[in-house]
């Protein structure tokens, strides 16, 4: 097959472009040697047409219109523009919490003014984090307004208030329909970290939780969004219950890059084959 890899403009990838780069390449590289003729290029770039089958990390609304334009016309892309176009913060967060999974879900400014002593995030809800002033923790309910006029006063409107979750930070990666997932605690040591947001929360204390069923939650939100090659966080509280902060499109895998790569081509693959 002659299949297309379509790579993250840098203005997508903050602090992040080579490790982004990295995982498109590592893709194309499995497909290759599974015996399929495989280009890249970023999405800044003129899409070719010649070609079988996509692999996208683009997340330019120009470039996301036109391939679902392709992809509604029978074309397998992975993961799916549409579900790009449609992914917010907002919108996943509203499609998660009608499918009653466990979310933490995003509370109104009398919520706030109520439980003044709560510490609480502020995220944008049209789009996902771009710098680090995207996402901002506010220590108690009191800040929230001052945050709330910063989004505002970058001209943006669409803002998400979560109430922070005490407990251990966990970071999840995984491919759905797949058996490959991959999780650890960000703060338990050095780790990178594009915003350097993960110090909230702490040295994890340790709270056994169900690795398989954080892998049953994650793939329902996959499959819930659309975003088949996901990445995202969750608070494991003190009961051992994952609460997910946060899911997202197609991250970085660099703590596995050679497994989710070859989770990914077999995906690839699969979905061509469903589609014959």
């Amino acid at each position: 097959m002659r299949i297309l890899g379509i790579g993250r403009s840098p203005r997508f990838s903050p602090n992040s472009e080579a490790r982004d780069a990295a995982i498109l390449q590592a893709v194309a590289e499995r497909l290759r040697q599974k015996g399929h003729h495989v280009a890249t290029v970023c999405e800044d770039d003129a899409l070719p047409t010649d070609f079988d089958a996509a692999f996208c990390m683009a997340r330019h609304t120009d470039k996301l219109q036109r391939l679902a334009l392709m992809e509604e016309e029978g074309l397998p892309i992975i993961n799916s523009p549409y579900a790009l176009l449609s992914g917010s913060r907002r919108h996943l967060t509203e499609r998660f919490v009608a499918a009653a999974l466990p979310v933490v879900a995003n509370v109104s400014l009398d919520t706030v003014k109520t439980n003044a002593g709560v510490a609480y995030w502020l995220k944008r809800g049209d789009a996902c984090a771009q710098q680090a002033t995207d996402v901002q923790f506010a220590a108690s309910g009191d800040e929230v307004a001052d945050k709330l006029a910063h989004f505002k006063a970058r001209g943006i409107d669409d803002v998400l208030i979560f109430p922070h979750v005490a407990g251990d930070l966990v970071k999840f990666y995984g491919v759905e329909g797949t058996t490959f997932f991959h999780h650890y605690y960000p703060t338990a040591g050095p780790s990178f970290s594009k915003f350097g947001l993960e110090s909230h929360n702490g040295a994890p204390t340790g709270y056994a939780f169900d690795a398989s069923r954080l892998k049953a939650v994650a793939d329902e939100a996959a499959r819930q969004s659309g975003l088949t090659v996901y990445g995202g966080d969750c608070i494991i509280d003190s009961e051992g219950r994952a609460w997910i902060i946060d899911f997202n499109d197609w991250p970085s895998f660099s703590r596995c890059c050679a497994e989710a790569a070859e989770a990914i081509a077999q995906r690839i693959l699969g979905e061509t084959q469903s589609n014959d």
